[in-house]
């Protein structure tokens, strides 16, 4: 079901450690490309080995000949001349040998595959087992559904050295399980798993020990000095939990210890289609505009309070393949904007996943005419509008129930607050990728080409709509691109004045 610690395990030696590959599908598209261009200088160096390996054969097998020819010549010592010929000759035959076997253009281009190996990388497989191990903590994913022997007991492994040892149990019974039945696998350590299993189970006092049959030269010292200093290390190893242990484990108390995440997951793990009420409609929206009535805009209700709506089919394929052009070289991990509005942070158990803003140059050129639609389907003015923000999630990808606007002491933001978010999907997502209002239980799947439409702020007064709460299910599979517009509060048409906080009458 889920491969992707597979295939960046299988990569790990070919990428760079600066990199956070897994926080999207395009970083994830070029570990291919990383590979690719590695495997095409290995495919050189090889070419050239086999050219050396050659020539040297062949050039031994002429000295060899050459040296039989001179043994058949009994008086060629005699001559001092000759010998010293010999002599002359037998050392370029060394000095050539020697080049052939050292072989400098082998060499370098074994070199350019070494630059950019980097062994020390190893917590790039552990972000990625962390993103894996949140997907199946919020989805409760059983890990038989999720990896082969081999990819289960490296799951084992990261989950014992991010202090999560129900994890261990979990990852490390189900490896020993596709063990035995994948045929025993060099991949799986068994004495590693005896070591997996016997600790975990005395930290958690889930005694797996007696379910599976392990053996081993050091299955009995593990169990014996487990047992013996377990109570002298319980408190040592509870402060050590509270000191080290990963976000993982946080993440999902979290998320069941709290009302409306609860209600996230379930409706991302559900996927419960929106309904339908006496006050939903659907209809051919033309805001008015004269040039709209030969091609309305599909409009569709999801919500009154907060107002919530989708339009359908207004952005095209033209566009957002140009999207994607200006983003895919640029993206960056997605930072967490402080509730102040003044900082952000990379907080990657809160939102995983890759941005890019498309400069206000790069707009006028590309999107002058979705401005435009925008303002006719929203009522609003971009005119203030923030920067268009680009999003491609990968492995895991979410970002978790949050409000768009910003707390509402903050007045010296320029354009205000906040008023409207505008997102566009940029892909479809069958059956994943939903964007979830958990207070509203409300889900809305992405449809490529449509933009979805909420309030983030009350029309009458400004308040912030605590109901407009929203987040992005985790992505279990498939590729999910959006890009958002957020409209503010200067410029717009409102019964209120933003910079004093008074009701206009």
């Amino acid at each position: 079901m889920l491969k992707y610690l597979a295939v960046v395990s299988s990569l790990l030696i070919f990428v760079e450690a600066i990199q956070r590959w897994h926080t999207s599908q395009i970083m994830l598209t070029k570990l291919y490309d990383v590979q690719n261009d590695h495997f095409n200088v290995l495919d050189n160096y090889a070419n050239l080995e086999t050219k050396r390996l050659e020539e040297l054969k062949n050039y031994v097998a002429a000295v060899y000949e050459w040296r039989d020819n001179i043994k058949t010549k009994k008086q060629f010592l005699h001559d001092h001349m000759d010998v010293f010929k010999v002599m002359t000759q037998m050392l370029q035959h060394y000095f050539q040998i020697d080049d052939l076997i050292k072989n400098k253009k082998s060499l370098e281009a074994f070199k350019d595959i070494d630059e950019h190996k980097d062994l020390s990388g190893e917590h790039i497989v552990l972000l990625a087992h962390r993103a894996l191990r949140r997907l199946q903590l919020f989805y409760a994913i059983p890990a038989s559904d999720m990896s082969a022997a081999c990819e289960c007991c490296v799951m084992a492994k990261y989950c014992l050295e991010g202090n999560d040892p129900y994890g261990v149990l979990d990852w490390a019974v189900e490896a020993y399980g596709k063990w035995e039945s994948e045929g025993r696998p060099e991949c799986v350590d068994p004495d590693i798993l005896n070591y997996y299993i016997v600790s975990s189970s005395v930290y958690t006092g889930f005694n797996f020990m007696n379910l599976i049959i392990l053996s081993g030269p050091n299955y009995q010292e593990y169990t014996e000095k487990f047992e013996r200093y377990y109570r002298l290390m319980k408190n040592e190893l509870f402060e050590l939990e509270k000191e080290s242990t990963t976000d993982i484990m946080e993440v999902y108390e979290y998320s069941i210890g709290h009302g409306y995440m609860k209600d996230f997951r379930n409706l991302c793990k559900h996927g419960v289609s929106r309904t339908l009420t006496k006050y939903s409609k659907c209809r051919y929206q033309t805001n008015n505009l004269f040039y709209r009535i030969l091609m309305p805009f599909k409009e569709e209700d999801i919500n009154s309070e907060p107002l919530i709506k989708i339009y359908h089919d207004v952005l095209y394929d033209d566009e957002i393949l140009k999207i994607k052009t200006l983003a895919l070289e640029n993206m960056k991990d997605a930072t967490v904007k402080s509730v102040d509005g003044k900082g952000d942070s990379l907080i990657e158990k809160t939102r995983s996943g890759q941005v890019y803003w498309i400069s206000k140059v790069d707009a006028v050129e590309y999107l002058d005419a979705l401005d435009t639609r925008i303002e006719s389907f929203t009522g609003f003015s971009t005119k203030t509008a923030e920067q268009y923000q680009i999003v491609n999630y990968g492995l895991g990808g979410h970002y978790l129930p949050h409000h768009d606007s910003f707390a509402k002491a903050i007045n010296c933001l320029q354009f205000g607050n906040r008023l409207v978010t505008v997102l566009f999907y940029l892909t479809d997502v069958q059956n994943d990728g939903y964007t979830s209002f958990p207070l509203l239980n409300i889900i809305a799947p992405a449809e490529k080409g449509a933009a979805l439409v909420w309030n983030n702020l009350h029309m009458s007064n400004g308040q912030k709509f605590y109901e407009s709460l929203h987040g992005s299910c985790p992505l279990l599979k498939g590729n999910k691109w959006i890009m958002t517009r957020w409209l503010y509060e200067e410029g717009q048409h409102l019964p209120y004045d933003w910079k004093n906080n008074v009701q206009i009458i």
